[in-house]
């Protein structure tokens, strides 16, 4: 029963995320009140807590990124009510991705670990991937590429293991990895991986987009500046392609290594002018790092000493956060090896039960083995007293019994031989008669003791 519910949550959660993150943005509204009237009517388990996710889901859509956190909040505590494991794994991995969109990696972190704690609880190997794999992207946004990327390879080694075969997450992984590569300008390693995604053994929403992607960072990477321009400018108008947060950072930057300035700064001023984007120091520092490059070809050093100062500012704000994210990521890292250590535990008290277990089984078995071996040895000695006892009385018997009254019998057949009166042939015929029923009842009770079993 509990699991046919964790399937009908998992494909509600799938299908709202996959709508409200791909669908025009005229058709999110309308959409949502339906669900919302779907809910009510079926009167679907939680229903409030997945209503409040999907508002949040739609508020994060229209990058409205702190009311999305606000309608995650309430999902959260309505979760924790009935104490649904999955809903709180979902929920708290999605309440990361809203908390990295806004800039906010020592929140994102936090909420990694609590989203760890309830997959810990699941027990399930393909969560467990997908959270490492949510967790690499954490790193990779904070620069830390290194551990990003020892992230995906322990999201790999699950799926591995355990035989997982959902390519969807095989892409997710694949994709992620060559986001890394992009940034490290590792251009042999991100070609594999865009390859891999163009090949047969993908499936993903996203798959078009992850292609398109890892396509144009090969151009950028080659400093073929206006063929990316091109592909970036392309991918604007497809509506299949999601863009991300940095897609307009990336083509500033290519208009900028173009010599394009007045472009360069047009994209620029734009996404300064975002309000999801202002509090991204990481973000903010790049742009403004590129005003005053701009300034600078523009031969306008007071401007460009002025855009200078403000990246550096964000640039120690987000060395300060990089820090409160090592902190956080090695809490995280603490939890898991006293997990581990717990888990450990647990098996070593396992092992040692069975193992007393065993060593009283044996032993219970030798004790068993040696009553035996002993109660066989003992009634051997029994029987083997027994028979000398029988011999023995079968020899008295033989000797005292049976043979005096056969010498009897002879004495008295050789006194017959001289027999003159019949009074004297009739006496011995007596005692013939008696020695004869005796002899005859003597040997009766040998047969009797020799046909004896015990």
């Amino acid at each position: 029963m509990l699991q046919d519910q964790e399937k009908r949550e998992t494909k509600v959660i799938k299908y709202i995320k996959t709508f409200f993150q791909s669908a025009p943005l005229t058709q999110l509204e309308s959409k949502k009140t339906a669900i919302a009237d779907t809910f009510s009517k079926y009167n679907l388990e939680h229903k409030e807590s997945i209503i409040y996710f999907m508002e949040s889901i739609y508020q994060r859509r229209l990058s409205k990124l702190q009311e999305s956190q606000n309608a995650l909040v309430k999902a959260i505590d309505e979760a924790h009510k009935d104490n649904d494991h999955l809903l709180l794994f979902d929920y708290f991995t999605h309440l990361a991705f809203v908390q990295t969109d806004e800039g906010n990696s020592i929140g994102a972190v936090s909420s990694y670990g609590w989203a760890k704690k309830e997959v810990e609880k699941l027990n399930n190997p393909y969560l467990e991937a997908l959270l490492n794999v949510n967790i690499s992207d954490i790193y990779y946004k904070s620069g830390l590429y290194s551990q990003s990327l020892s992230y995906l390879d322990q999201a790999q080694r699950l799926i591995d293991e355990n035989k997982i075969v959902k390519l969807n997450i095989l892409s997710l992984i694949t994709y992620n990895k060559a986001e890394n590569y992009f940034r490290t300008k590792n251009y042999d390693s991100l070609k594999l991986c865009h390859e891999k995604l163009l090949g047969p053994k993908n499936q993903s929403y996203k798959l078009h987009t992850y292609q398109k992607r890892t396509g144009y960072y090969l151009s950028l990477l080659k400093h073929n500046y206006k063929g990316a321009i091109l592909e970036i400018n392309a991918l604007f108008n497809d509506k299949l392609y999601v863009k991300n947060e940095l897609e307009e950072q990336l083509l500033a930057r290519a208009y900028l290594s173009d010599g394009q300035i007045d472009s360069a700064k047009f994209w620029v001023d734009k996404q300064l002018e975002q309000q999801s984007k202002v509090n991204h120091p990481e973000i903010k520092y790049q742009l403004y790092e590129m005003l005053a490059q701009i300034a600078e070809r523009k031969n306008d050093d007071k401007l460009a000493a002025g855009n200078y100062k403000i990246a550096l500012d964000e640039l120690k704000q987000n060395i300060a956060n990089l820090s409160q994210v090592g902190d956080k990521s090695s809490q995280i890292k603490i939890n898991e090896v006293q997990n581990l250590y717990y888990v450990n535990l647990l098996k070593y008290q396992r092992e040692r039960l069975w193992m007393l277990f065993a060593i009283a089984l044996a032993v219970i078995t030798v004790i068993i083995v040696a009553i035996f071996y002993r109660s066989s040895r003992q009634k051997r000695h029994y029987e083997q007293l027994l028979f000398a006892a029988k011999k023995q009385e079968l020899a008295t018997i033989n000797s005292h019994e049976v043979r005096n009254h056969l010498s009897n019998i002879l004495g008295l057949l050789d006194l017959s031989k001289d027999i003159e009166t019949k009074e004297e042939l009739l006496k011995i015929q007596r005692f013939l008669q008696h020695s004869a029923e005796e002899l005859d009842k003597n040997l009766k009770n040998v047969s009797e003791k020799l046909s004896e079993k015990d």
